[in-house]
């Protein structure tokens, strides 16, 4: 494969080389070693080598030290499932996410993680949400809202640690999660039970229970969950109702990705 070549005035010939090794990764070689970047575009040892060393600088790319090869990092995964992923989700969610809000009288919501923050991509509003107006686009912190723990459940060692290296775990409630160890354990309880609960800990008086969507590849791409009022949402409800339902719609939209 050789480098794209343009003849625009506003090319930037180094971004473009970048672009092409990561091009290079697909499914049938998620992994690729200096010389088969040599090889497959053409750049000499040296340029290739600066290039895989600024992405793997950046967080574009993971290197194994064992076997010297390279992989995507989580910023590549997270510009895939953001910017790929998000449209497709929501129109296949839409209709799921809708009948369990409606079910449950409740409000559902749609999100994929970028960072330490989860974006909303869809929201289907039944019930005003105490103190919190948020729509498709709006952001909020991962570590403190049921979407954003159940996604961050799902990411690799490697990936949750470089996360957690750049997150602040600032308090939006008493009940927020505050310390690095702490949502390490969340993680571990959230992995074991396959959702999440948010009681209180992003806005006082706000419930929430999340569960994962998978794509066709395994990966958790995104995140659902309703969320109402305490008074909507008892404790009982919260733990013992609500998982399975959500749960179980998450599933029916993986199953829809394939």
């Amino acid at each position: 494969m050789k480098p794209a070549r343009s003849d625009t005035p506003y090319h930037i010939e180094s971004l473009a080389r970048g672009l092409d090794v990561l091009a290079l990764f697909s499914r049938e070689q998620p992994t690729v070693l200096l010389t088969d970047v040599v090889k497959r575009t053409g750049l000499n040892k040296a340029t290739a080598y600066r290039i895989l060393s600024t992405l793997e600088a950046t967080g574009y790319l993971e290197r194994d030290p064992d076997t010297r090869r390279y992989r995507p990092g989580l910023k590549v995964l997270q510009l895939g499932f953001a910017a790929l992923h998000s449209l497709d989700i929501r129109q296949i969610a839409h209709p799921h996410l809708e009948q369990l809000a409606h079910e449950q009288d409740l409000t559902g919501s749609l999100g994929v993680l970028d960072g330490v923050q989860v974006v909303y991509v869809d929201r289907i509003r039944n019930r005003e949400i105490v103190g919190l107006l948020l729509g498709p686009g709006d952001r909020i912190p991962a570590h403190c809202s049921s979407m954003g723990k159940v996604m961050l459940a799902h990411l690799t060692h490697t990936e949750l640690k470089k996360t957690l290296e750049t997150a602040e775990l600032k308090p939006r409630t008493v009940n927020s999660i505050t310390s690095a160890e702490d949502l390490i354990t969340e993680i571990g309880r959230i992995r074991n039970d396959g959702y999440a609960l948010n009681d209180e800990e992003l806005a006082s008086g706000l419930r929430a229970v999340a569960a994962p969507i998978f794509d066709s590849d395994g990966h958790c791409c995104a995140a659902i969950n309703v969320s109402g009022s305490s008074d909507m949402i008892s404790r009982e409800r919260l733990r013992h109702e609500l998982p399975e339902r959500v749960i179980n719609t998450a599933k029916q939209i993986s199953h829809a990705l394939g």
